[in-house]
């Protein structure tokens, strides 16, 4: 009796339903190890990786890439490599499976596998260092064609780079500098292995190049879509109104100055203005709660938690992670979350329930030395605060001219659930604690 395994779309958050296949990382007939990525599934607005959960070949792929699944369809088959398939394809075709129970028994005729398939099942196995995978993969090279040359027929990462270089493009140096004065693909030429492109080839197709050239396009998939389409929705159905005041940082300054060490040492991050902007706008909510709200034809849910999102950008978009529960929790507890939330979202490593169920989002580009700045409200949400830059700038106080370090605050907010005067009451509040912050303690 031979174990196989169906992998099934995984729920990689409480509240995923479904997910996309964007990339198979193992096409069929590849072998594939535990804990080895094989999918990338899009969950709302992250690529994640699935890694697999046994060890085996990719006898069958149920899902193409773009396909939507539900969770706990099956995608693919992982078996070894002679395990007959008829009865789990049967089985999958009829729906009559546990769909919680990933690991289907098939029973074939003979109870072991013969001696000599052992060894040819083994032989599939490649032994290949971790940083070899890693190049192989970002190169899309097949291990089985690289020459090994570790110990034990180990493959290395030298072996990959070695592989790579010898099977490049080769091209003349006339024909490399008319390629690049004239922006051409080279990929695009067709060349037998071995042989070099020579002059005459890229003159031959100078004007398809160039036109593929003129016409490079980035197709709005995945994150960037999602984006689009949320941020187009938000400023369809969500009439905009934006308030801005100064505040003076002086005292929120000095505080972080004095707290900094601590925070280092009890909870091992650095404290951040936006850890502050998090705590504060949370003790804000509290006394303002419908910010802190959800529109909907019928009614407006006024939320019990305060759960605060951070934009984070990437290089692909945006992410907005969230600290949950922020007013009951102290600046150190924050900073500890914020900081591991934006690493695992320049890792892609966030899971649903990392970014879903914000009731209110803060976005911070003073990093970026923009002063003042409008955001998109990101629905469902009311409203979502927009943070500039700290400048010294001259400002009066008690009729003498002082320098003081002053920051922009602009809020955005959904006119059909927050009246001007309310957002201003909010906005003034924030100012008022980021001035005297040791009212954060009251």
């Amino acid at each position: 009796m031979f174990v196989a395994t169906i992998v099934k779309m995984p729920k990689l958050g409480t509240t995923m339903s479904e997910g996309i296949i964007t990339k198979w990382l193992k096409n069929e007939g590849d072998l594939v190890e535990k804990g080895e990525a094989y999918v990338e599934i899009q969950t709302d607005k992250v690529n994640i990786e699935d890694e697999a959960e046994t060890s085996g070949v990719i006898r069958k792929i149920l899902a193409k890439e773009g396909d939507l699944v539900k969770v706990g369809k099956p995608i693919a088959i992982i078996a070894s490599a002679h395990e007959d398939l008829k009865d789990i394809e049967s089985l999958i075709s009829e729906h009559v499976y546990d769909k919680d129970d990933l690991q289907v028994q098939v029973i074939t005729k003979d109870l072991s596998l013969k001696q000599e398939e052992q060894v040819e099942w083994e032989s599939l196995k490649i032994k290949a260092s971790p940083a070899a995978k890693r190049v192989a993969r970002e190169h899309n090279i097949d291990l089985s064609e690289v020459t090994p040359t570790g110990p034990n027929g180990r493959i290395v990462e030298q072996d990959v780079v070695s592989y790579i270089n010898e099977n490049r493009i080769k091209i003349s140096p006339v024909a490399a500098k008319i390629a690049k004065e004239q922006h051409i693909d080279l990929n695009a030429i067709k060349k037998s292995p071995g042989e070099r492109i020579m002059k005459e080839d890229i003159l031959k197709d100078k004007d398809e190049t160039r036109e593929i050239a003129v016409k490079d396009t980035i197709p709005v998939t995945g994150m960037r879509k999602i984006i689009a389409e949320k941020m187009a929705y938000s400023k369809r159905v969500a009439p905009h109104i934006y308030l801005s005041l100064e505040v003076d940082m002086t005292e929120t300054i000095n505080l972080r100055q004095k707290l900094q060490a601590e925070i280092q040492e009890y909870y091992g991050t650095k404290l951040s203005y936006n850890d502050f902007f998090i705590k504060i706008s949370a003790i804000a909510l509290k006394q303002h709660p419908i910010i802190n709200s959800t529109f909907t034809e019928e009614e407006i849910i006024l939320k019990k938690n305060i759960n605060i999102g951070l934009a984070i950008a990437l290089d692909d978009g945006l992410i907005v992670p969230v600290i949950k529960d922020a007013d009951k929790k102290g600046l150190g507890t924050i900073s500890k979350e914020t900081t591991a939330l934006i690493q695992k979202a320049r890792d892609k490593k966030l899971l649903p329930d990392d970014y879903q169920g914000g009731s209110f989002t803060i976005t911070n580009l003073g990093m970026y030395d923009i002063e003042k700045f409008e955001a998109v409200i990101n629905q469902p949400e009311t409203a979502i605060l927009a943070i500039g830059k700290i400048i010294k700038k001259p400002v009066i106080i008690d009729d003498e001219i002082v320098i003081r370090p002053m920051m922009n605050l602009t809020l955005s907010c959904d006119h059909r659930v927050i009246d001007g005067a309310v957002g201003a009451k909010f906005l003034q509040n924030i100012k008022r604690i980021l001035e005297e912050p040791m009212k954060m303690l009251l």
